[in-house]
């Protein structure tokens, strides 16, 4: 651990005054019973702090005579004080010391070797440093005491408390576990014989063996870190000397570890044997699927592989089944184009697109609109490859190429089976697109999605694609494009003035900006946003409302440039205005909205 961290923390505990005059270590007073002789309630720490209100305090006296919960509990659930107020206040109450962070990759994995990750979690307790006094643990809930001397028990020591906020413990004890997994799996990998761990390359002996085997442990470390990062995505990487894993989280590569060249072999034909794929074929590409559970949560892993010169490059795209999907309410799309997004969605035919590049949230976007119309008097049946969100009270056809079940052949079927809202993928080729169009415009509501830069370019798609104009133009209700960009982490942002040529960047005045804080976020992070200083990304949006005017334009060209100036002129809120907006909010940093529409950049005029 951070040695200046861990003096704060010992200068607060000062166990050295626990010595007495015969130079033992005097054991301080029973957590049990110091709790008891505490002298101020919480409700009047909270007072003194000036937050909390005499009324509020009696209102909450009121409700806990009735439903027996806990004073703080009620007060944070009302909403009357934040929970990181009321976990300063038990700090004080208890004489703890409370961090709002902890430096995470400093915490020593060893002092969790005796210990379950299962146990830690499930109590809010993580171990953060020892010396000579005994073992420091970060704990949640100071009232909590059992887990306390069971580890008291365990370790043999004096044990010293600090509070921390229950989301940086999680966060503590992922991070010790991950790295303790991670070092066992390196140790093994480096003491095990070449030989043996050649040897893995037969096919029987990797189905065989124990789950102790180092390359398969190695395996399993790695998607297990990813999932627990959050990763969408895992790159193993082949170079002439070395094997290089990276994962991408909120949409940024970062490596994660490096694995020596001789076991490349062995950790790809691991991979491909999760995925079901040809072990004997190197020389082409490969596709496969390896579903999967990690602490409980359910993940579908789409597995790619790629020959290079080095080797086979592989991708895995993690798919979190666990997550669930988000009320289209929550996704936080701006007032102005959700009114007449789900305007569109109420509609009894047409089709309604979600345009934008891999990975910018179009299929989350999809599912949550179908989500909002599941109705037991609607019969929905979508159509992709591979099902990556499994929505309840639809059903969903999986494209099978190799078995001749493709989007169109696939669409031709459903539009037998009376559906009244199809879902496709992704149109991706002129057959599907007009069986798309006529599925339309014969009274069914098509939601689909393809792969453009804005609104106003996917008519210009449509086109490439074969589609006449007045299609497009009796068929298509409306064109939503959809962005993620990342959120500054609000525990650790950084407030930032910006220039009047910087804000400029953005379409924003000095003017707009006045009345706003703006943020960036903070180099090396903190223990809640694993030292990245982002948590999470939210979407930014465009949306393109096909009326009678456009229409008229359709009808006569298919340019682009053309029509997002006419959609402009009637008042479109672009990506770059969406953005703008989030930047204000403090959601977002500068750099990242300005990166986020750079496709805005140069607007019709």
């Amino acid at each position: 651990m951070d040695k200046n961290v861990l003096d704060r923390i010992l200068d607060k505990i000062d166990p050295s005054k626990m010595i007495g005059p015969d130079g033992k270590l005097t054991i301080p007073e029973s957590p049990q019973k110091a709790a008891l002789n505490k002298r101020i309630p919480i409700g009047e720490l909270l007072i003194d702090r000036n937050k909390l209100t005499r009324e509020d305090l009696e209102k909450a006296l009121r409700e806990q005579i009735e439903s027996k919960r806990h004073i703080g509990e009620i007060l944070v659930t009302e909403e009357v004080i934040e929970q990181n107020e009321l976990n300063k206040a038990l700090a004080e109450q208890f004489d703890l010391v409370f961090l709002d962070s902890l430096p995470l990759n400093d915490i020593d994995p060893d002092l969790v070797g005796n210990l379950q990750r299962s146990f830690c979690l499930q109590n809010q307790i993580v171990p953060i440093s020892r010396d000579n006094y005994g073992l420091t643990v970060a704990i949640s809930d100071p009232l909590n005491l059992a887990p306390v001397d069971d580890l008291r028990l365990i370790v043999g020591t004096t044990i010293f408390r600090v509070m921390c906020p229950s989301a940086v413990i999680e966060a503590a004890i992922n991070s010790v576990f991950e790295r303790q997994d991670m070092n066992e799996g390196a140790t093994s990998l480096k003491h095990e014989q070449e030989d043996t761990i050649e040897g893995l390359d037969n096919v029987h002996d990797l189905l065989d063996d124990s789950e102790e085997a180092p390359v398969r442990r190695e395996v399993s470390l790695i998607i297990r870190r990813a999932v627990a990062e959050r990763a969408s995505d895992i790159h193993i990487e082949p170079y002439d000397d070395r094997l290089v894993v990276r994962i991408r989280v909120d949409g940024s590569l970062r490596e994660l570890r490096t694995i020596p060249k001789k076991y490349q072999s062995s950790v790809t034909t691991r991979i491909k044997i999760l995925g079901r794929l040809d072990i004997a074929e190197s020389r082409l590409p490969q596709d496969g699927r390896i579903p999967l559970k990690v602490g409980g949560r359910e993940c579908d892993v789409r597995l790619s592989t790629l020959p290079t010169k080095w080797g086979e490059r592989i991708v895995m795209r993690i798919l979190d089944k666990s997550a669930g999907i988000r009320e289209l309410e929550k996704l936080n799309i701006p007032e102005r184009i959700y009114k007449p997004f789900e305007q569109c969605l109420r509609q009894e035919h047409g089709i309604l697109l979600v345009t934008g590049p891999t990975g910018s949230g179009k299929t989350s976007t999809l599912a949550s609109a179908l989500m909002h119309v599941n109705r037991p008097d609607v019969n929905i049946i979508t159509i992709e490859d591979p099902v990556e969100i499994v929505i309840p009270g639809t059903s969903q056809v999986e494209v099978n190429e190799k078995a001749g079940l493709t989007f169109a052949t696939a669409l031709r079927s459903i539009l037998r089976q009376d559906p009244n809202i199809v879902l496709i993928q992704e149109i991706r080729d002129a057959e599907t697109a007009h069986i798309a169009v006529q599925a339309a415009i014969t009274g069914h509501l098509v939601l689909s999605t393809l792969h453009t830069n804005d609104t106003a370019t996917a008519v210009t798609r449509l086109t490439d694609l074969g589609v006449a104009g007045y299609q497009i133009a009796s068929s298509v209700i409306g064109v939503l494009a959809v962005r993620l960009v990342r959120t500054v982490c609000t525990t650790c942002r950084d407030v930032v003035d910006h220039t009047a040529a910087e804000l400029a960047e953005l379409g924003i005045t000095s003017e707009q900006a006045r009345n706003h804080k703006t943020y960036k976020a903070r180099a090396g992070g903190c223990s809640l946003c694993k030292n990245t200083g982002y948590a999470g990304r939210t979407g930014i949006y465009e949306f393109l409302a096909i009326d009678d005017q456009i229409r008229s334009y359709v009808l006569k060209s298919a340019d682009g440039t053309g029509l997002k100036r006419l959609a402009l002129q009637k008042g479109m809120m672009t990506l770059r205005d969406s953005a703008a907006q989030r930047f204000l909010s403090g959601m977002c940093s500068l750099s990242d909205s300005v990166s986020a529409t750079q496709i805005d950049q140069e607007e019709p005029t």
